[in-house]
């Protein structure tokens, strides 16, 4: 085992803990009596059920009269509450017998109440819609961080209605609930999938099952992000992508745009700069800042340009040089007397340095230039 898979796996231990064990298996398996034994039916404790109607005689008539052996039932240790079996005891006691076989459970008495509703919905005589509703509603209020399946299948309701008793109680839990296999799951994923965006944007070689133990969501969320990013990768969105050509450069065919006036020098623009086609207003108008910044916010959502070094470059001094008119200022008027020339001096060789740069990708954007022939260094 590689160094990366045991940290993988260390990862994975952390996050999806085992499934737990069921709270039913060994009380109802068929292997499961060896820790039984007889208890007095006088010292249990038979007023913690969750039937609101108490017990039905009928069903009670029904035990005592049948000639079979009566399975075990549960008993929480230390209290004698019985947590299943209410019915068998009144039978023992219709019967006449002084004990009863029992299975001992250890546990709080909250964690008693999930396991006696257990039992009652899966087996003997079932519990109302009404006591189901109930239990539900108090289970919402003891274990608050319980997922709305966890507490559903525990009752024996659909999910959606444990979402509306935990609406209308006003308990909504924190951002994360524990499931039925006890993994504990954000409820919303948005976070989640925020931190596998950035991740997959950081490290798009990461694989899906890394992505997830990091960002605390599952693999199939995080195949959806990376899918999402491919799409947004091949999104072609006319309005951001038409670039003004350059002083000089042919114009796309495409379209026809009419010629801007050069601004004059000392006007705000320095000399050879042309204002975009179709841009009437002064340069440091609002209209202008906003597609610059829309440019480059698409600029820097694509994976093409940030997962290589030269993009990612690119990026970087495009950021630098979009800055907004009140940057400028506050540039200008902090910046001391004796650097006002050099300043001056390489703002406009920068200023030539991107006229230049606008022809060379009008240029490669009517004619591609032929891709360089890899250099193979041959042995003397």
């Amino acid at each position: 085992m590689t160094n990366s898979e045991a940290v993988l796996r260390r990862r994975d231990a952390r996050v999806h803990p085992p499934e737990r064990e069921d709270p039913e298996a060994r009380y109802t398996a068929p292997g499961a009596g060896a820790d039984v034994e007889w208890v007095p039916v006088a010292e249990l404790d038979l007023s913690h059920s969750p039937r609101s109607a108490g017990e039905s005689g009928e069903h009670i008539r029904v035990l005592a009269e049948s000639q079979a052996d009566l399975p075990p039932i549960i008993v929480q240790r230390g209290t004698n509450r019985v947590v299943d079996g209410v019915h068998r005891v009144r039978a023992a006691r219709l019967r006449g017998e002084p004990a009863v076989r029992a299975r001992w459970f250890d546990g709080d008495d909250a964690s008693a109440f999930v396991l006696a509703v257990r039992l009652n919905v899966r087996h003997g005589l079932p519990l109302s819609l009404a006591d189901r509703k109930a239990a539900g509603t108090r289970i919402l209020c003891e274990q608050e961080d319980w997922s709305n399946r966890a507490i559903a299948s525990a009752v024996g309701l659909s999910p959606k209605t444990i979402a509306a008793l935990r609406e209308a109680l006003g308990r909504p839990g924190g951002r994360a609930r524990i499931g039925r296999d006890g993994r504990v799951r954000p409820v919303s994923t948005a976070a989640g999938r925020e931190r596998a965006k950035e991740m997959l944007l950081r490290e798009p070689a990461s694989s899906l099952r890394a992505v997830s133990a990091v960002a605390g969501v599952s693999t199939g969320t995080v195949r959806d992000v990376r899918d999402q990013l491919a799409r947004e990768s091949r999104a072609v969105i006319p309005a951001q992508r038409r670039v003004a050509p350059a002083p000089g450069a042919e114009p796309p065919r495409e379209r026809s745009a009419p010629s801007a006036q050069a601004a004059p020098p000392g006007h705000g623009s320095p000399p050879g700069h042309h204002a975009p086609p179709g841009h009437h207003a002064p340069p440091g108008q609002q209209g202008g800042l906003d597609r610059s910044t829309a440019l480059l916010r698409s600029l820097r959502t694509d994976p093409s340009l940030r997962f290589n070094q030269s993009g990612r470059l690119l990026l970087s001094i495009l950021a630098v040089a979009a800055i907004d008119p009140q940057a400028q200022d506050g540039l200008v008027l902090d910046l001391p007397d004796h650097c006002l020339d050099f300043v001056a001096e390489l703002a406009q060789a920068s200023v030539q340095a991107w006229q230049g740069l606008a022809v060379r990708v009008s240029q490669r954007r009517s004619a591609p230039p032929a891709r360089k022939q890899p250099t193979v260094n041959r042995k003397p």
